[in-house]
This record gives structure tokens, sequence and C-alpha cells, in this order.
């Protein structure tokens, strides 16, 4: 049997192996003083537990692993052993045909991809599925289908370690497999990494620890260390004991680090709770397809005369700093030259507008607006669907806490926030103003999602799902809470003042339980923002080593498949502004840009500078901080780099998409581009520092590539730097 092609060794066995303190660890849990237990290691690569088994004298009474590869199978068969067996087969195809049953799995499976899949591994791994009754899709990697596998050959009680990517505490994925372990298992023990385990592939893991006792207990716990090396002073005998009930009802496991007291306070007010689904509908903003072009500031309205389909609007969190978004607060976005209208073109209007209207329109097309990624399927490019306002928004990407606003000013909003319809009946001040309270933002981090750079993303449904205890009484509250937000009160500020009327006089909630929700909150949250930190880390570990490892077109996909990663609304404002009136173009030094090396069968349009499109190839480096791109700078092989590009969208497509001959499985990052300026005189040759096809930096530091005489000769450009 044979793997796809077009893809390194590694990548396709997905072999990254254990460090030997590991090994050791989740072998000294499993047998825990039991000398005579069968063994099975299901994809032992050159050996690093049957090794561990053999250094350290441990007893038992048989140990079978499995091995794919023929070499590896021969390093791990040379371990002396005995009562072993190593068997060079496809592990999907010894589960399914075996009848041993063991009492005690243990290993790495491997981190492969569906794509890496050929058709007849698909249907073994289709059938492991089967045989429990769940179902595997296109996401689903291989290490999943070995947990499950597994599980079927364990004994009545026995028990299973494996090190694996921490997405399993969280991804959509992995989320039957959550529930398939919780209801399988009696004990889970889940011990996770300060610091990354291998740091060659910058994969996050969790060692997952799961035993049956034939009990109807079903307890997990979550321990978190620094590094490998902190579990020589870890007690395999404290995972005896989980404290915490797993729930059954939850989608993800990110929060059982917490302590018992703050679960089982979580647990109490979910039953008192309802969420915001039962007051609210919530849908994902306006797709337009094309913000850049659909949104746009007064001067653009007035320019092309623009008044009859122009609508207010909010699209950027910096636009909303208060409880209540009004008619004042979008007037003064206006006078801004912020993009606070939205083109709301009805049919028909190319031919029968007016003149302005037919030159944006045409000019929109000579930009290929009209053939992009959502405009292009439309019957006519320049109407967009689902147009509506809502009664509040919800931002959808946030840092500390995500907003919820009561849409006062009947604005539109794109994809870059939520729209909530509240249901007739409900006050929608106190609605809204119900939401501010220590709990609620304690369940947006547990339903949320982390992204680079600390950022915690909600999707529709899971603003749905946040609880919130909605009282009328709350409306009282509104005002003032509109107030400290427009003072840029903290939130813990915020908090003070809320939590004890929403959480003690109106939930009946003890002053020391509101004390414990506060806590529970902060906890999370710095977790999750703490992850910045240990990002940065992993930059600078990485950069010493000058490695960098493929990012995952298909996590990528799960997260963004209806949503773009990146959309910059720079000023096209201050573009047009700067062009207009004085020929000069406004550059900020503080955003990153991407220089990515462009091939010569590619370099027309990047010489006349018509491009619109960057597309990726196979290989894209996981280092790249894709959520804080901003510009772009193709490097012409054999010239260097010279021209700028503002980044408009970021998303993610497939190779020909939209032509004869796409494949929806071969994915790609998509740059939707525009020209800027030429930012030097001529092409500058530099160091593209990953696989010397990338760069990832600042614009600040490219401006200090021009020495003084060169930044004379650019007087059309001027720089921005943030105070």
């Amino acid at each position: 049997m044979l793997l796809i092609e077009n893809a390194t060794d590694q990548k396709l066995r997905g072999a990254y192996y254990t460090p030997p303190v590991i090994a050791k660890f989740i072998l000294q849990w499993g047998i825990n003083g039991n000398n005579d237990l069968n063994i099975l290691e299901p994809s032992c690569g050159d050996g690093v537990f049957l090794e561990c088994i053999s250094n350290n004298k441990i007893l038992y009474n048989s140990v079978t692993a499995v091995e794919y590869e023929v070499g590896e199978a021969e390093k791990a068969r040379a371990i002396p052993l005995h009562d072993s067996e190593v068997i060079n087969e496809d592990f999907h195809r010894f589960c399914l045909d075996t009848d041993k049953r063991f009492n005690l799995v243990v290993g790495n499976p491997p981190f492969i991809r569906y794509q890496y899949y050929d058709s007849e591994q698909q249907k073994l791994a289709d059938e492991i599925f089967k045989r429990s009754k769940l179902k595997r899709t296109k996401l689903t990697n291989a290490w999943v289908t070995f947990v499950v596998g597994c599980s079927q050959l364990l004994t009545e009680t026995g028990k299973m370690g494996f090190v694996i990517p921490s997405e399993l505490l969280m991804v959509k994925y992995a989320q039957q497999l959550r529930l398939y372990l919780a209801k399988s298992f009696n004990k889970i023990n889940i011990i996770s990494f300060e610091n990354l385990v291998f740091e060659e592939i910058q994969q996050e893991v969790v060692l997952l620890l799961c035993e049956k006792n034939g009990t109807d207990e079903h307890l997990i716990e979550h321990i978190e260390v620094k590094d490998a090396d902190s579990l020589l002073t870890l007690d395999p005998r404290r995972l005896k004991f989980p404290t915490k009930k797993i729930d059954f009802h939850t989608d993800k496991w990110t929060y059982y680090f917490l302590e018992k007291e703050e679960l089982d306070l979580l647990e109490k007010v979910k039953h008192n709770m309802p969420s915001i689904s039962t007051y609210a509908n919530v849908e994902v903003g306006i797709t337009t397809g094309a913000n850049d072009y659909f949104t746009v500031p007064k001067s653009v309205v007035t320019l092309y005369n623009l008044e009859e389909y122009a609508k207010p609007m909010v699209g950027r969190s910096v636009q909303v700093n208060s409880l209540c978004f009004t008619k004042k607060d979008w007037l003064a976005n206006v006078e801004l030259g912020a993009k606070a209208h939205l083109l709301v073109f009805p049919s028909g209007v190319k031919e029968n507008g007016n003149d302005g209207v037919k030159a944006y329109i045409n000019n929109g097309e000579k930009e290929g607006i009209n053939k992009g990624y959502k405009t292009g399927i439309r019957d006519e490019w320049y109407i967009i669907p689902s147009i509506k306002f809502s009664d509040a928004l919800f931002l959808r990407r946030n840092n500390q806490y995500p907003k919820f606003v009561l849409n006062e000013a009947k604005a539109y909003t794109t994809d870059t926030m939520h729209r909530v319809f509240i249901k007739e009946g409900v006050n929608k001040k106190a609605f809204v103003a119900s939401y501010y309270n220590s709990l609620s933002f304690t369940f947006a981090e547990i339903l949320g999602r982390n992204f680079g750079g600390g950022c915690l993303e909600l999707m529709p449904s899971e603003v749905g799902g946040i609880y919130m205890p909605y009282r009328v009484e709350n409306e009282t509250l509104f005002a003032e809470i509109d107030r400290m937000l427009r003072h840029k009160r903290t939130a813990d500020e915020i908090l003070d003042y809320t939590d004890r009327v929403i959480l003690h006089e109106g939930m009946g909630l003890s002053m020391k339980e509101v004390q414990t929700a506060r806590s529970i909150w902060h906890k999370i949250m710095s977790r999750r923002l703490n992850r910045e930190t240990l990002e940065k880390k992993k930059e600078v570990n990485v950069e010493k080593k000058t490695k960098s490892t493929h990012l995952d077109f298909l996590d990528l996909f799960e997260q963004y498949q209806y949503n773009n990663i990146v959309e910059n609304s720079i000023a096209h404002e201050d573009i047009s502004e700067y062009i207009v009136s004085s020929g000069k173009y406004l550059i900020d030094g503080s955003k990153n840009v991407l220089i990515s090396l462009v091939k010569k069968d590619n370099f027309n349009q990047y010489l006349d500078k018509s491009a619109k499109i960057y597309y990726t190839g196979k290989k894209f480096p996981s280092k790249v901080a894709l959520n804080k791109l901003y510009y772009f700078m193709p490097y012409l092989k054999g010239k260097g780099i010279r021209d700028l590009y503002l980044i408009k969208i970021a998303r993610i497509g497939t190779r020909k998409e939209g032509q004869l001959g796409e494949n929806k499985d071969d994915l790609r990052l998509v740059f939707e581009i525009e020209y800027i300026t030429q930012l030097f005189d001529d092409y500058q040759v530099i160091d593209l520092k990953i696989w010397r096809t990338f760069t990832d930096t600042t614009m600040k530091l490219i401006i200090n590539l021009l020495d003084s005489h060169e930044l004379k000769k650019l007087e059309c450009i001027k720089i921005k730097y943030p105070l």
C-alpha cells in the first residue's frame, strides 16, 4: 500500500518520535505495578516505547508492536524483548483483522491528514469508525483513527496512553471523539505542556491517558506542566483519582484545568441560566465578497454620486467603543473618513443607474472585483445577498473580551461582526446589558477558539451558546455600562459594577461565588493571552534553528471555510486621498508585510503592476502570523523587491479555483492584493529567510533598507508610525 506522492517522507508517515521521558512516564502510569499485561504499541516507529520497556526491565506478559515502515520495523525487532512481536503492517488492517485484546495500549500515533491517505486506507479507516458507530470526515487526522481503533482493542479494564495533538481539546472534527472517549472510559487524564515537545513541527501536544474500570463513573483531570522533563517529578499515582465529572453536553475540553470548585460553580449556574439563543438568533454579518470595494468612505460616495445606494454601516471594532452604537456614533465615523457606508445596488443599476454608479461598477470590473471568489458566482456580481441590519452586533474576533453592542443606528455590518436578531418581547437594552458579567465572559472563552496572538474568535453558533442571565431589571445598568465603555474603563471596572447586580442580586449567587466566577474568567483569559508570549518564544527558537514547518491548510479550512482569514480595510480612503490631493501615499510602518518569491512565468503581472491574486504553493510556513499580515511585496526571482501591495483579503482557496481541472482537495492560501506604490527606485536584493522563499517582517524594517540618500528620492512616500 502506497501513500500519495508530493509530500515529504516524514509528513506522509506523520512520524515525530517520542522523547524517552514521555514514553517512560506513560508506561509507568499504564503498568502501575502490574506485571502481567498484554501491551500493544500500534505505531512503534524505531521502538522508543519498546526500548523503554527493555531498558527499565519492565515486567509484562506480552508485547505486540505494529509498524508500517519496513526499515523502522527492523529496528524495533532488534530491541531485546521476550514474548514480543513486531508486525510490519498497516495498523488499519491489523486493527480490523486481529482477535487479540490488550490490557494496555501506548504510543504516539502518526499525525497524518486525510489527503495523505490512499483510497484503500480511507476505506479501512471508515470501517474502524463504523465499528464504533462514528463517522469519519475529510478533516479527520490519522491519530483520531488510531485512538478509536485502539479503544476497540482494549479489555474491559484496559488502559490507553497516547501522545496526540492538543487540538483534541477543542477542534470541531474531534468533537465526536471527545464524546466517544467520555462515554467509553471511566477515567481520563490530560497532561499538557507550556513549552513545545516537538519543536521541529511547532505542534502542541498533550498526553491522553484513558482507563476503563467497569464502573458508572466518568471523571477527568487536566494537569499542565512546564515541559517533558517536568514529568520526572510528577507522580503517576496522582492520576489514579481524577476529580472532575465529565460534562457530556460540552463541546470542548479546554477548561478542565480549572479546579473542581470552579467547575462545580459553572455546572450549577448552567442549569439556571438560559443561553443567548433563547432570546435571539445569531447570524454571520453580510458577506460582500469584496469589503474593500463595497464599503466606502463619504469621499467615495460624493465622488461617484452614490448617495442613493450608500447605507450606514460599521465594519471594524475600532469604530465601536460603546454599548450602544448610535446615529451620532456613525456620523462621527463618517467625519473621521472611515468606511462607514455599504453600497447596496439594486438589479439592473449597471445599465439604468446614474453616470457615477456606472463608472464605479465599471472600475470594479477593471479591477477584477467581478471575478472574485464570492462575486464571481452571482448573476449580477455587484448585488450583495442577505442585506439586513440587526438589533445588535457581536464582534467576531476579540482580544480581552468579546463586545456585544446594541445597534441603535440601524447600521449594516460585514462578516467582521455577527448580526444578532433579538426576539419579540425581549427588552433589548436589558438583554445586551445582561451579557456584561463574569459568567457570560467565561462561557464566551469556553465556547470560542484561540488563534495566533491570543485572539479569541466565536462563530454564530458559539455566540448563541453563551449562557446569559437576562432580566428586564438589568436595563437600569445600560446607560452606565455605555458610559464606562466610552470612557475606556477596564473590563474589571465594568464587572465590579455589573456582577453585584446581575450575579449576586439577580441570580442569587453569594459574593464568594461571584468572586470565583471572576477568577475563572481571569484564569481562562490569561491562559489564552499567554499563548501570544509562548508563540513569540517559539518564533525566536525557530529563528535560531532556522527551521520552519508547513502550514496545515486543512486546519485553516476547518477554522475559516466560510470566512476570510484577513480582511484589511486600509484606508482605501487614505490611498484615494493621497493620490488625488497630493500624489502621496500613506504607509504604516508598524504593519506586517509578507515577501514571497515569484517565479519567472508570473513576472509579467508584477512588472506591469496588474497583479490582483497571489496563490501560495502547497508549502507555506506555519510561523507566519497570517492574521497580522497587511502588505505584500513580490520578490521577483533574479531581481528582488520593489513594489508594495495591500493584502485586501487572505482566504482559503484551491488551485485553479473556478476553472476546469480544479481540485477541491488541493487547498491553497489565496491573497487578494492591490498595488499601492513603487517603494524603491530599483529592485533591492534581500535574504528570504524561510526556505529562501518567504520573509515575514514589518514595513518599518523594509523602510530601513533605504539609506538617507534614497529616502530623499522618495518624496512621494509618507511613513506613518504609531505613537
